[in-house]
Order: structure tokens, then sequence, then C-alpha cells
């Protein structure tokens, strides 16, 4: 009899060890932190710099950063693919295939001259995930399914949020036929990364594709590190409008032109610069406005500038504090173009509405924190993020470590080990809990 219950004993303590719907197993699954900082250090030196991270979307160091994101899933047991948009997606397969997916994802490209967090810890913690479940036999009820997004930053085609603006429908016909400044047209460039610009709509995924989306994310602002607060909790994503501002003068000798007869581009440029930053400060308008870009022709200091081109973006939390920054630009674009006598033309790039995190699972990354000791901040995302996107199709969470003095887009962009390893674990722990409750 005592055999039998210590056989019994030792039969239900192996069960509860592999089951992963218990709640012990949701306080005590723990991440291996070594692990995780190192491949965010391997990822980190792949299009490394001394100006900073060079890891820009379809570049030679992109599609070597995504062959050693592929090796990682590779490794942790998942079944990979690429589809049509370029999408890098791997597979771990659940007990009930027939359950939709959750997903959980960001980005491995960057910004020119930009940092080692922003995008990748998402993609390497939800990596890690996957790898701390195999190490303790945990298996999920859904499919989960980890996402590296192609081209979120938008650079060289001012086309952001595009791998998962391709996976939820948002795409719009300029988005297919971009070209950047050096006449490469878009759909060159995915298929450099596996894509098909000319099937990108089989990238498209339904709502009842997929159960939750999840993104782990550095916060790229000083709310955290300032407050001393581990976790943020997404409430909502800012909406973004961008806009390229065209002016066209006339190029003309610097030393023979007099003063009153030029039309000069870039003092006009400069204007409308000015007048963006007013939008947003004095004028109150919406909550940040932002010139980026400014390329001027032709270029030589002993000519008038005949061109400027600039790239303008309007945030805010609601679409209509955007939408009337755009309509004042553009009245104030009109007034300078008279009186300086410039053509001025406006085009909107591409718009991305505000987008409010799932509530439920905004409870479900609290509770995570809590049940691990960790403090929680409730806070509204100022960058865009892919969870933007998926948000459309799916009940979307997002979670922030900090940023060390904020700082993001940036060779000094930082966010500690530790805080690394703890949203990890917040990620963990609320990927198993959606996998229970959804």
């Amino acid at each position: 009899m005592t055999g039998f219950l210590i056989f019994g004993h030792l039969m239900y303590s192996w069960l509860f060890r592999r089951t992963p719907h218990k709640e012990a197993i949701l306080v005590e699954s723990r991440i291996k932190p070594q692990r995780l900082i190192d491949s965010l250090a391997t990822l980190g030196r792949i299009g490394e710099t001394p100006q900073g991270m060079m890891r820009l979307a379809f570049s030679p160091a992109d599609l070597a950063g995504r062959k050693y994101v592929t090796d990682l899933m590779k490794s942790g047991g998942m079944t990979i693919r690429i589809d049509s948009a370029g999408n890098l997606i791997g597979l771990k397969t659940g007990d009930n295939p027939a359950l939709p997916s959750i997903a959980i994802g960001s980005h491995t490209d960057t910004v020119p001259n930009g940092g080692k967090y922003d995008g990748s810890l998402g993609v390497l913690a939800a990596i890690e995930c996957i790898n701390t479940m195999k190490d303790l036999s945990i298996t999920t009820r859904h499919n989960l399914e980890i996402i590296d997004f192609t081209n979120e930053e938008g650079t060289g085609y001012g086309r952001w949020l595009y791998g998962s603006r391709a996976m939820t429908g948002l795409l719009e016909d300029g988005d297919l036929s971009a070209i950047d400044e050096n006449g490469i047209p878009i759909g060159s460039r995915l298929q450099d990364v596996g894509g098909d610009v000319r099937r990108i709509h089989e990238s498209e995924r339904q709502p009842n594709d997929f159960a939750a989306y999840l993104e782990l994310h550095i916060e790229q602002g000083p709310v955290l590190h300032s407050s001393g607060i581990p976790i943020g909790k997404v409430t909502g994503i800012t909406g973004r409008i961008a806009l390229e501002i065209t002016i066209r003068g006339f190029a003309n000798h610097a030393g023979t032109t007099p003063m009153s007869g030029r039309r000069d581009a870039l003092l006009s440029a400069a204007k409308i610069i000015q007048a963006v930053n007013t939008i947003a400060t004095d004028e109150e308008i919406c909550r940040v406005g932002t010139v980026g870009i400014a390329r001027i022709s032709p270029g030589a200091d002993n000519v008038i500038p005949g061109r400027a081109t600039l790239s303008v973006e309007f945030r805010d939390e609601n679409i209509k504090p955007m939408l009337d920054a755009e309509i004042r630009i553009t009245q104030l674009c009109q007034q300078e173009a008279r009186m300086s006598k410039v053509e001025i033309t406006i085009s909107r790039i591409g718009i991305t509405k505000p987008s409010p995190m799932d509530s439920n699972i905004q409870k479900i990354i609290d509770e995570a924190a809590h049940n691990q000791q960790l403090e929680t901040r409730s806070l509204p995302s100022g960058a865009g993020h892919d969870a933007q996107s998926m948000s459309t199709l799916t009940p979307s969470g997002m979670i922030f470590v900090p940023s060390i003095d904020g700082i993001s887009h940036s060779p000094n962009e930082y966010s500690s080990p530790e805080s690394c390893a703890i949203g990890a674990n917040v990620l963990l722990s609320t990927l198993l809990t959606i996998d229970r409750q959804f």
C-alpha cells in the first residue's frame, strides 16, 4: 500500500510538472536570462557599425539577421515559412491545432544608426519563451506563431509596418509600387527576403486565424526608467500620419541673383520646418510633429536651392488632431507658396490610426507581473509598433520594459539584461495564461 501511495505521489508530481495549464507552472516558469542576452548580443553584432546599428530592411545585414533568427527558430523545434510579404514565421504546434494560433512577434530591422534592442528584444524573447517551454516540457493548447515582421521601420521607402500591414490587409496601392531614392521598386527588395509583391495578398490572415497577439518591446521613452517601474502595460498605440512636402523654386547663381529676386526652395523649407514644430508646440494641434528628412537640390554652395523635399509626420493618440495638423500645414504651405513665389505640393504617404490594446490582455499582463512581485504602470505608446496593425485583426497586447534615459533609435539605446529578462518572463507567463483562458 505504501509503495502504491509513493508511486501515486510521484505520478501526480510528474503530471503536474508537465501540465501547462496549472497555476504553479504559470508562476514558476522562468526563461534562461543568459541565453536571451547572448542571442541579443549575437544579433547586435550583425549590422553593427561605429555609428550604430545599420540592419536596414532588405539590406545584406537584414538578410544575415533573418538567417540568424531562422536558425534560432529551427533550434527551438519550430517549422519555418516566409509569407509573400517576407514575414519570417516560426510555428510551434500545439496540442489542439484546430484552435486559432497565438502570435508573438516584433521586428529585427533597424533605423539608420539605430540601437540593438528596438524590435529585436521582442523577437528573441518570443523565441526564448519557446525554448523555455521546450526545456520544461510545457506544451500549449494553441499553435504558437513567432513572427519577425518585414520592414517595420519603413526605411528607404517611408512605408512603415510593412509586413504587419500586409498580414492584416492594410496595405495601400502606393505600398505596392513604392520606389526608393535609388530607383529600386519595393517589389524587387521583397524578393530578396523571400516575398513576392505580385502575390502579397496571400499574406493576409483572417480574424479566426489568431486568438491573440503579444509583443514585448522596449519603451523607447523615459517613463518607466524615471519612475523605477519594471513593467509597462500598454493601453494604446499612437497614430501617425506621414507626408512628403516638395518645394520647387528656381536654382540660380548665388552671387549674381539679388535677394529680392530669389525663389529659394530651402528658405521656404526652413519656414515649413518651423511651422511643423509650431503646430505641435505653440498651437498644440497634435501631440508631436517632426521633419525627419530634408533633401536639397542641386546641393552646391554657390547655387540657390531650386528644390527641397521634406518628410513630415504628425502623431497623436486620437486621429482628429493628426488630420487637423495635416490641414494646418497645408494652409501654411499654400500661404508660403504665394508669398515666396514657389510651388509646393503635399503628398500623403500613409496614415496609421491610433490603436487601443485589448483590456483583457492588459489585465493578464498585470496579473503576470504581480505574480512575480513586479510593479506595473499603464501607459500609451508614442511609437508605432506591429501590434498596431495586428490589433485590427485580433486581441493584442504589449509589454514594455525600461529604456535607459528614454533613448531609442540611437546607438545609445540600452535596456539592462535584468529588464530584458524580467520582460521575457512576464511575456511567458502572459502567453501561458492566454493559452489557458482563450
